[in-house]
């Protein structure tokens, strides 16, 4: 009989960081280990997957954990996590404990190396399935069960560039504030001669808080290059087990800024929006001199009016979706807040609920005589890129700081009196789209039937009259004209469409028992042989046709499958695959360009077409640049290639004509997709601009013009870092370093870039659908990712590109996440 494990239960209030590895999509395992160390009692900081260790790490200083728990699936573990211990130990924070796991690709060696080396555990699926889940994180936590703040000194220097000194003081007044009794009186007094505004933010939960209090610090940091900010944020504890998820961050990325001191506090008690220990960590922001404090706290409801005992202003954050007019009444911040931010202004009836706040903010201000313009009250989404929602709302927010408390916070900040409206990447009108396309299916479907049914009638009809006339019966004259009537009105029925497709189906199948098929595409026409010949010499055809005589059988095959080239297209677009060349793939990534570009030219030695398929690494993958950073320098060109710019594109390539039809590239790449393809056409332009150069005997004055460009740099120009090899005649090594814009005049180079857009062939995977699904190797939002897609293929039909494709569904991917046709289809 099965029990449960009982819970470690710990003495000291414990904080532990959580985050799956760089260049690591696999969450699920680390957002199961999170969610039982919170049901233990811990309050986690979570920081969500592809973190970097320095990131891991300058979040557990701030915060002043205890410990951090890592998973890591990607390969690079050992120096990640030597990495991690080092780091810690050069910024003073050695007491730190790391924790980690990952399955089956942290070896048993490397394990027992990376506990030598000081790592606390790693957790091996050994350990998983003697001590459960359950054991290890009470393992964990056993651990990582020490005090923190406990013997601060009662004379500290808080100065803001300082954030462990800061973090651990927060930590004495949270976890000992009797012991740090005189530590937090000097605080105090400094802190009440310390003139820093503090901008309260409270709102219900859900309504976007810490995706707009991100953007608020991304608009400071850019309109101020000299002051620090700090974020308060303050999540609740649960009631039952006395653990916390201390969540901002994931959603935060304008955070990770050396101007920028976050600090998480959980309430410790039930049913309260601030923890009784957030005054403290005010106090403590203020004697640190920061620029501007925000205070964040919990989503709790309508009666949150505690944040303005601690602020100097206040924000109401809030939806469009609080339920009738009548329930502002109850909202008792509305009578406190100095402004009003109806976030997530894209829901339904937005316009509707901004009028209604503004009346209701008249109402319990008794600004009767107030312009609708003047009120305090912004739509804003902040999920959306530059809103100008967020934009005035932030602006609105300076003025009202500087003028209710006399900071020297003078904004620059330049507005537009737009108002926040989304950008649908689906119009409004089309939302219904999967269903209108289910719909015009099973339309269809139901067409297809009913023709036919027609189709078979009058094949019935004609065969019956073929009858009649071929045997002698009585009256056959009356018989035939009769049927010929019924014919002829049932004819009426059929889709003159339908009824021609039937009339020419003869001709056309005549077409395929040809030897030789003719069609033409792009006005070119094509010869193809219609059969290939067996060992035994036997013809067998490429298309195969049906051998049905009814008209019904017939149209309904035309209607539902036909031949390939021809409506529905379920066997492809064109009547018959490109011959000449060899469907083989050359498929390749290693290392760096060079390397990969050797792989390429290898494979593809002797054949008639390069077709080639190119892999990048998880540094490319998740758009990072490569570096000696040891969390990165591990995987650069780990399992593909590694390209971070536009010169690698151009080696990786090298010695291809990208504009010669019997060349192709393929690219395995989706979050960075549409820099990959940016860099893969000007590769391909640059190196028609070097034939050009060649053609005209112009290399001498383009090699003038180059040294010249890298005298003014003062650098050297870049070169191909490897013997050339055997295959590769250099061609798009000419230009590296420069593009053919800077070397040739503008008309020539415009027509050049103009006709190779025009030859390119290849495809980009592109397909962030399936990322945002299965493999998270996501650099933007999905949202804001789909509208690129869109850009980009807008970009190809206005520049005639047409034999490259801009996105390439991977429907096996989102299967392998557990989809059926279906969904992946949708």
């Amino acid at each position: 009989m099965s029990h449960s494990q009982e819970s470690y239960k710990p003495k000291n209030h414990i904080r532990l960081v959580t985050a799956a590895s760089l260049f690591d999509g696999h969450d699920a395992a680390i957002n199961i280990m999170r969610r039982i160390i919170q049901a233990t009692g811990c309050e986690v900081i979570h920081l969500g997957h592809n973190r970097s260790v320095q990131e891991i790490v300058d979040c557990a200083i701030q915060e002043d954990v205890q410990a951090i728990a890592i998973t890591s699936y990607q390969g690079g573990h050992v120096e990640f996590f030597k990495y991690m211990h080092d780091l810690l130990h050069e910024k003073g924070c050695g007491h730190i404990k790391i924790f980690g796991g990952g399955g089956g690709t942290i070896l048993p060696e490397e394990i027992q190396e990376l506990h030598d080396y000081g790592i606390t555990r790693i957790y091996s699926p050994d350990d998983g399935r003697s001590m459960g889940l359950q054991g290890m994180i009470n393992d964990l936590v056993k651990s990582a069960d020490y005090p923190v703040g406990e013997d601060v000194k009662a004379e500290v220097a808080l100065d803001k560039s300082d954030k462990k000194t800061i973090a651990r003081v927060v930590s004495a007044a949270e976890n000992y504030p009797e012991h740090s009794k005189d530590l937090l009186d000097a605080i105090r007094k400094a802190s009440a001669e310390n003139k820093t505004p503090v901008l309260g933010i409270t709102g219900t939960g859900g309504a976007g808080k810490s995706s707009l209090v991100d953007e608020l610090v991304r608009r400071f940091l850019t309109d101020f290059d000299d002051k620090h900010i700090a974020i308060i944020s303050v999540d609740p504890s649960k009631r039952k087990t006395g653990g916390a998820l201390l969540g901002d961050r994931i959603r935060m990325n304008a955070i990770n800024h050396p101007r920028v001191y976050m600090r998480s506090l959980a309430t410790r008690q039930s049913n309260l929006a601030l923890s009784k220990y957030v005054q403290d960590a005010v106090d403590v922001m203020k004697a640190a001199s920061f620029d501007l404090i925000i205070l964040e706290t919990s989503g709790i409801g309508q009666s949150d009016t505690e944040i303005i005992e601690h602020s100097d202003m206040s924000l109401y954050v809030m939806t469009p979706e609080y339920g009738a007019a009548t329930q502002l009444e109850k909202i008792d911040m509305l009578d406190f807040a100095d402004i009003i931010a109806l976030n997530k202004f894209d829901k339904r009836g937005a316009q509707d609920a901004i009028r209604d706040v503004k009346k209701q903010y008249k109402r319990n201000h008794n600004l009767w005589d107030i312009k609708d313009e003047d009120i305090p009250v912004f739509g804003t989404i902040a999920s959306q890129f530059n809103d100008p929602g967020m934009n005035n709302l932030y602006r609105a927010i300076i003025h009202k700081l500087v003028e209710k408390t006399g900071t020297d916070l003078q904004s620059s900040f330049e507005v537009t009196k737009e108002m926040s409206e989304k950008i649908y990447i689906i119009p409004p009108a089309r939302t219904r789209y999967l269903s209108e396309i289910s719909e015009s299916n099973r339309g269809y479907d139901k067409w297809v039937s009913e023709q036919r049914e027609v189709a078979q009638k009058l094949y019935s009809i004609k065969k019956s009259i073929e009858a009649i006339e071929s045997i002698q019966v009585e009256d056959k004259d009356r018989l035939t004209k009769e049927l010929q009537e019924v014919y002829e009105e049932v004819e009426l029925e059929l889709d003159p469409k339908n009824k021609k497709w039937l009339e020419e189906w003869p001709e056309k199948a005549q077409k395929y028992k040809d030897d030789f098929y003719v069609f033409k595409v792009r006005d070119k026409e094509i010869k193809v042989q219609t059969y290939t010949t067996s060992l035994s010499q036997s013809k067998i055809s490429k298309v195969s046709l049906p051998r049905f005589e009814a008209w019904g059988d017939l149209l309904k095959w035309g209607l539902t499958e036909n031949v390939p080239g021809e409506f529905p297209y379920t066997a492809g677009v064109f009547p018959f695959k490109r011959e000449g060349e060899d469907p083989t793939r050359m498929f390749a990534g290693e290392g760096g360009p060079e390397r990969t570009n050797k792989r390429f030219h290898y494979v593809s030695k002797g054949m008639p077409a390069k077709r080639l398929s190119t892999a990048f690494d998880s540094v490319t993958l998740y758009g990072e640049d490569p570096d000696y950073r040891p969390d990165i320098y591990g995987k650069i060109g780990n399992s593909g290639v590694n390209i971070c710019c536009l010169d690698d594109a151009k080696k990786l390539y090298s010695g291809f004509n990208l504009a010669d039809p019997k060349t192709s590239v393929s690219m395995t790449i989706n979050g960075p997709a549409a820099t990959m393809t940016a860099f893969f056409m000007n590769a391909a332009i640059d190196q028609q601009c070097e034939l050009y150069i060649k053609e005209n005997g112009l290399e001498e004055e383009v090699k003038t013009k180059i040294d010249q460009i890298y005298k003014e740099k003062g650098s050297d120009k870049p070169t191909y870092n490897a013997t050339v090899p055997e295959g590769n005649d250099g061609l798009g090594l000419m230009l590296l370093g420069v593009s053919g814009d800077q070397v040739l005049e503008p008309e020539v180079y415009a027509k050049i870039k103009a006709d190779t857009l025009t030859k390119v062939r290849g495809t980009v995977q592109a397909d962030i659908l399936k990322e945002d699904q299965a493999q998270n190797t996501c650099i933007f939002s999905t949202e804001f990712s789909l509208r690129l897609m869109g850009d980009v293929q807008q970009y190809f039909i206005n520049h005639g590109v047409r034999n490259f494709y801009s996105v390439s569904i991977s429907g096996y991917h989102i299967a392998e996440a557990g989809a059926n046709p279906i969904t992946q289809l949708a």
